[in-house]
């Protein structure tokens, strides 16, 4: 152990050399805003943890005492540089967190904010069940203040996490048969954000349709004119009427100010409000991946001279445009072909517990290597990733957790329906999203399931720039996507058969027997020169034939950017452009 952590400060201190720029990272959809009233504390540190299931370990005063003490991002266990085969630990870990809120935040609402928390999440604080979580991709969040906790005291928060096989939620297929890993743990971060009583809503926990939060969009847009609309929920938690002022404030990356609206606002008690507000842009920079051009939101809660609560939403001003059978269109220019990967998260020894920073760097190899576009296989990536796609121009296809596996019982599908739900909220700010994808992925789902998931998408993202990609078969089936969705997954050759776009979800996969290397695209760094060029060539190929097509067709995400576990092969996907370290191939 002592050995790998000085492997790792090693590395770090080289990656410190390398990269000097230090990225901004969001913290549940806003970015640092100076005197804005709301405080984030980063609590990753400090957490007990054991491995196992251990009857009480939710209770006050229960002894932790002998457990490890970690911080998160966290690994249920380190795995071995290649841990496929379901070599990964399965199964319940706990986290306990002893905790004093500071009497500073007297008078504050105090929320505890979990980006993900890998399979079914259990949430309870001082030995009460406050909180249960399905899915290992999205956020999920408690408010301490509602229950009960006040500034001054101790409290003890413990999770107990689960990332054993369950059919009850996507993407529900069992590990051993699965192409990717369920990695236990809390492997992305957790915060602690305190507000006032008066102040903008996690979109999430507010839990209405387009609403919550703060939600950007752009309409109409052009090189000469946009208009940018803001709609920021804000909620009053106290005990009595009050009387705010919403102000917007937008700014380019410059630091100039383009525009300011400022609202007045009534709430009574435990009641919010959605309030709607528009900026004027002559002569917008568009956001483009070879100009990804970002501007700023500042959204400010103001009572008086107070600025209650507030936060930075980055944006990118661009007009996206799928014309049928023409192709993309981006800023009302054919775009010509998108050409990128696909990206699955983990990482050799931690799993997917990999820091911010190297998500951004994940991000940064991918664009500096030619990539234009990602689609997110097979779930919502990390908050520190997508922040990444939007600075580095990556156009990226949000897809909702699942793959190959449809269950019957009606739990399993209301569960996806609020996967899509989360991830359009969390997701629908990003300039990188061209497309979500709200099916679940190579997945024999009925007829009514397509239906609702596109209804969701579109009630959630009611405005222009919603579009969504699916298969328009499942072996030789149709989905019915083909009557339904803005572009098609197919190959070149389908143009002409369908009236949308079309787009290869993954291609460069030439593989003739699944459980097998016996393909020119898989090669190990370990097995030499010869092996890695044949590689090289495979893939040159399949990306040159990308390229090689006009209008209907308008690229594909190669299959796949970095090396990975499986869960159903001993073997690692060989297939990558680098290995499980980032270190590239030929």
């Amino acid at each position: 152990m002592r050995r790998f952590i000085g492997l790792c400060l090693w590395a770090v201190g080289l990656t410190t050399t390398a990269w000097a720029y230090q990225p901004e990272f969001s913290v549940g959809g806003f970015f640092a805003l100076e005197n804005s009233g709301r405080e984030v504390y980063n609590f990753n540190v400090g957490w007990h943890f054991h491995r196992g299931d251990v009857p009480g370990a939710e209770q006050f005063g229960f002894d932790d005492s002998a457990w490890e003490i970690v911080a998160v991002p966290h690994t249920a266990e380190l795995v071995p540089a290649e841990a496929s085969g379901g070599r990964n630990y399965q199964g319940i870990v706990w986290y306990r967190k002893h905790y004093r809120l500071d009497p500073s935040l007297a008078g504050k609402l105090v929320h505890i904010y979990f980006e993900a928390v890998m399979g079914k999440a259990q949430v309870f604080l001082n030995g009460e069940p406050v909180l249960e979580h399905f899915g290992g991709y999205l956020p999920f969040s408690l408010e301490l203040t509602e229950l009960g906790i006040r500034p001054g005291e101790e409290f003890v928060l413990a999770v107990r996490a689960d990332n054993s096989d369950d059919n009850t939620y996507a993407p529900g297929k069992p590990q051993r048969v699965l192409d990717f890993t369920y990695h236990g743990g809390m492997y992305r971060d957790v915060w602690m954000i305190a507000t006032d009583p008066v102040h903008i809503t996690d979109a999430n926990k507010a839990d209405r349709a387009a609403g919550g939060g703060v939600f950007v969009h752009c309409d109409p847009v052009s090189p000469a004119h946009a208009t940018v609309h803001v709609d920021t929920d804000v909620k009053n938690s106290s005990s009595r009427r009050r009387s705010v002022k919403v102000e917007t404030v937008l700014k380019d990356a410059e630091g100039r100010q383009i525009g300011k609206q400022t609202t007045s606002v009534s709430l009574s008690p435990g009641h919010s409000r959605q309030v709607k507000q528009s900026i004027a842009v002559t002569n917008p920079q568009l956001w483009a991946p070879d100009a990804p051009h970002l501007y700023k939101v500042h959204s400010r809660i103001l009572e008086g001279n107070r600025c209650l609560d507030g936060g930075i939403t980055r944006i990118g001003i661009r007009k996206l445009e799928f014309r049928g059978t023409e192709g993309f269109f981006l800023n009302g220019e054919y775009f010509g072909q998108l050409i990128g990967t696909n990206r699955h998260q983990d990482f050799a020894y931690v799993g997917n517990a990999s820091p911010n920073s190297q998500q951004w760097r994940d991000a940064k190899l991918i664009r500096d290597a030619g990539c234009r576009i990602i689609r997110s296989a097979h779930y919502p990536q990390d908050p520190a990733f997508m922040d990444a796609c939007d600075e580095l121009g990556i156009f990226i296809i949000v897809a909702t957790p699942g793959w190959q596996y449809w269950n019957k019982d009606e739990i399993f599908a209301q569960r996806v329906y609020e996967d899509v739900r989360q991830m359009v909220r969390r997701d629908r700010n990003h300039p990188s999203v061209i497309m979500w994808e709200p099916v679940l992925n190579e997945t024999p789902y009925p007829h009514d399931f397509m239906l609702e998931t596109r209804r969701i998408t579109l009630e959630e993202y009611p405005y222009p720039g919603c579009f969504m990609a699916a298969d328009s078969r499942h072996g030789r089936t149709p989905t019915g996507a083909a009557e339904h969705y803005d572009v098609i997954y197919g190959w070149p050759e389908d143009e002409g058969k369908f009236r949308q776009p079309i787009f290869t979800r993954e291609f460069g996969e030439m593989v003739d027997d699944w459980y097998a290397h016996n393909t020119p695209n898989r090669a190990a760094r370990h097995w030499g020169e010869q092996a890695q060029i044949k590689q090289a060539l495979s893939l040159a190929s399949s990306y040159d034939a990308m390229y090689q097509t006009t209008g209907q067709f308008i690229g594909g995400a190669q299959w796949h950017s970095f090396d990975y576990q499986r869960g159903y092969h001993p073997d690692t996907y060989y297939g990558g452009l680098w290995d499980a370290f980032r270190q590239p191939k030929y």
